[in-house]
């Protein structure tokens, strides 16, 4: 079914819309200008039926620049079950994060459904064009029960879309939209996680990832400037995060307000 937007409203309202209305009973999201293989993705449709799980995680093909490569096998062969499941994609030993895309992952509906509504309606209908499977498959790991990953290739993925919003960086419009979404990301994932240290280091994490990721955006950000101050204030004053932890958020809080070489009050 094709569901037309009167205005474009961004991914993650859009998956709300196509979860409310579709028929099946579990859900696989991909990109536009991808490719679903069809043998490896009936593999994991009768494997999530046959042992009634939440999430089936796959393999999957990428290609970049004319280079074409396989994604990494995780170690979580085994069924993960809660409390386990809602940490597992945080990040590994060395500090990684485990792919955080959606589209290499068949889903339940009635977890994607639970998870829209975990999200809430304040974070659905605003407009988040980058990093926007983040809020949605942080939300599905808190709310489903069950995981597994098998070793069946069922995405072929393509990194060279030349209308990626990042390619059009140096137009103030998008800038700002990136910038708002970013800060979209962090704000709902201090909001939604629970007062854990893991949880909240999660949070300290993803800054960082987004930070260094696209620090070159933050020199055009002055409208949110005031929404970020608080959000660092909030993150220092939090007793869930180390010391360790504020230091680094104290040397990042510095470089962004300072990106200048002058200092704002």
């Amino acid at each position: 079914k094709l569901i037309n937007n009167k205005k474009n409203m961004g991914s993650l309202y859009s998956r709300a819309i196509g979860g409310k209305i579709a028929n099946g009973n579990y859900f696989i999201f991909f990109d536009s200008d991808d490719i679903i293989l069809k043998e490896g993705i009936l593999k994991v449709y009768n494997h999530i039926i046959k042992h009634n799980l939440d999430i089936v995680q796959f393999l999957f093909i990428h290609q970049k620049n004319n280079t074409i490569c396989t994604s990494k096998r995780y170690k979580y062969k085994n069924v993960i079950k809660q409390p386990l499941l809602s940490n597992i994609f945080y990040y590994d030993k060395s500090g990684v994060e485990n792919n955080a895309a959606l589209w290499d992952k068949l889903i339940k509906k009635q977890v994607v459904l639970k998870s829209l509504k975990f999200i809430g309606k304040k974070f659905i209908r605003e407009k988040i064009v980058i990093e926007n499977d983040v809020i949605l498959l942080f939300s599905i790991l808190k709310i489903a029960e069950s995981y597994q990953f098998i070793e069946s290739f069922g995405y072929f993925y393509f990194g060279t879309n030349k209308d990626s919003i990042s390619n059009f960086n140096k137009e103030p419009k998008t800038i700002n939209e990136i910038f708002h979404s970013i800060l979209l990301n962090i704000n709902f994932l201090y909001e939604k996680t629970n007062k854990t240290f893991l949880d909240k280091y999660f949070c300290v994490f993803k800054m960082k990832q987004f930070f260094q990721r696209y620090k070159n955006y933050f020199k055009y950000g002055n409208q949110q400037y005031n929404f970020m101050k608080k959000l660092f204030n909030t993150l220092f004053d939090s007793k869930y995060i180390t010391n360790k932890d504020k230091l680094y958020l104290i040397k990042l809080y510095m470089t962004i307000f300072n990106i200048d070489g002058s200092t704002r009050e």
